[in-house]
């Protein structure tokens, strides 16, 4: 029997201080030993940093509290490099700060990854879809093998960003290539460049169908929304779908 994998929940946070407690305590008391948490603070202007510090003393074996610089609007590549870069354990997720996850959450992703890991460079789980607190669907997506993938993605990414597990060999595959070959901000798009990049180099995101645990919550203040009513997103697709 395997070791159960080790995993690092990367938390990028700017101005959360309204849901980030709910988002810590959440990946905190995990039923999972074999994980460690860094939360990063993107420059944030509100109380964001004062609860990271609360929360960093509280859980000081389990949690790292990381300053970096708000380089990219709506985004959370400065988070997602630095991670990549300085990471020590096998298998790397994130987790927005105004979402939150199930206790077994990390439990039911590792049951999954850890008899199969040498396999398994790529996982994704289904979601939660939460507003003001309640229940509204479960999104899940399926395909049967890379090609499969790839034709999905010529209608939308079929992938639930937030509930995607990286294992740290990848990272070379995750460069935004569209954003770097078109030079310019994908705001909205990073996330499907990426994975269309990941399913060029034929590795295949495997497709979780069932939800393992990740709320996501919908509001008005997140970046997602931001970059929808921008009218930015589809523009960036576009662009992501001819490079």
């Amino acid at each position: 029997m395997s070791d159960p994998i080790s995993i690092t929940v990367v938390i990028p946070c700017y101005n959360s201080e309204k849901l980030i407690e709910r988002c810590l305590t959440s990946v905190l008391e995990q039923d999972y030993q074999n994980y460690k948490v860094v939360a990063y603070d993107n420059e944030s202007t509100d109380s964001t940093r004062e609860i990271l510090n609360r929360y960093q003393k509280k859980y000081s074996d389990k949690l790292d509290v990381i300053d970096i610089p708000n380089l990219y609007r709506n985004s959370y590549r400065e988070a997602f490099e630095h991670s990549f870069e300085n990471c020590d354990t096998e298998y790397i997720t994130f987790i927005a700060s105004d979402d939150f996850v199930d206790k077994e959450y990390l439990s039911n992703v590792s049951n999954i990854i850890t008899p199969r890991k040498n396999v398994i460079k790529c996982l994704q789980s289904g979601i939660t879809i939460m507003l003001d607190n309640f229940k509204q669907a479960d999104q899940v997506y399926n395909y049967k093998d890379v090609n499969d993938f790839k034709r999905n993605c010529m209608q939308r990414s079929p992938v639930n960003t937030p509930s995607v597990f990286y294992h740290r060999d990848i990272y070379q595959y995750l460069l935004p290539k569209a954003h770097i070959d078109n030079k310019k901000e994908l705001r909205g798009a990073e996330d499907y460049d990426m994975f269309c990049n990941l399913a060029e180099n034929d590795i295949f995101i495997y497709p979780c169908p069932i939800v393992l645990g990740y709320k996501y919550q919908l509001h008005e203040g997140q970046c997602t929304w931001s970059v929808h009513s921008e009218k930015q997103i589809l523009i960036n697709v576009s662009v992501v779908k001819n490079r």
